[in-house]
């Protein structure tokens, strides 16, 4: 038996005897974790970052995606460049954990202040409450590489973007985005692939060459 995302898993023998004449207990597996995206409250992702980060018992994996930025300085070409660091949302971040582990921190608001889950308004479960929305980890590993490219000519929460579908579902083959999965669109006229969490937002690579992308094809 295999219940909804989140619950545990049970395996087994149906009820009886095994093959040695001793029954057989279902064996309880590790539930499994997820990344869900958290929004925090008056654009305080930092603040319930470091909370999260101090609650921190191995369980927890929070991630506050950063955008890095260079200092421009007018004291001349041998001045040495400076980088700034800002949260690429002031009100994003996810964590990856288990559903249990999720739920006891939203059961006690706090334990961390301001953080409130998004919810997967596509699909209910067995008691008509929508879920909290999960992302997948391929789309989280290529939205990781968006972010931490330190490209600046990458764009984000681009809601206004064109329905996704509509292109070609690539993988970049080379580069600084490498190993990215998305969809190639022509965006300010240069191809780019564009990565979507459901519910979150749209993020677009930099220009990629077309020698660089190779088509995907579902399994």
């Amino acid at each position: 038996m295999i219940a909804g995302a989140g619950h545990v898993v049970l395996v087994g023998p149906e009820f009886g005897e095994s093959e040695n004449g001793k029954s057989v207990e279902y064996a309880l597996q590790p539930e499994p974790c997820y990344w869900f995206p958290i929004r925090a409250t008056h654009r305080r992702a930092r603040k319930v970052y470091d909370r999260l980060v101090a609650l921190n018992d191995g369980r927890l994996e929070p991630y506050l995606p950063m955008l890095r930025r260079v200092e421009i300085s007018e004291e001349g070409p041998d001045t040495p460049v400076k980088y700034t660091e800002e949260p690429l949302d002031s009100g994003l971040l996810f964590m990856r954990c288990t559903l249990t582990d999720f739920r006891k921190l939203l059961e006690n608001p706090l334990l961390v202040p301001g953080m409130t889950p998004y919810y997967n308004h596509f699909e209910t479960n067995e008691f008509g409450k929508n879920e909290y929305l999960t992302v997948p980890d391929r789309q989280m590993d290529s939205f990781r590489i968006i972010v931490e490219s330190r490209n600046k000519d990458i764009i984000v929460r681009q809601t206004e973007l064109p329905k996704v579908i509509e292109g070609d579902r690539v993988i970049v083959t080379d580069g600084t985005f490498a190993g990215v999965e998305g969809v190639v669109m022509k965006i300010k006229h240069q191809k780019r692939v564009v990565v979507q969490i459901e519910g979150v937002g749209c993020y677009a690579t930099a220009y990629i060459p077309g020698a660089f992308l190779k088509l995907k094809t579902e399994k």
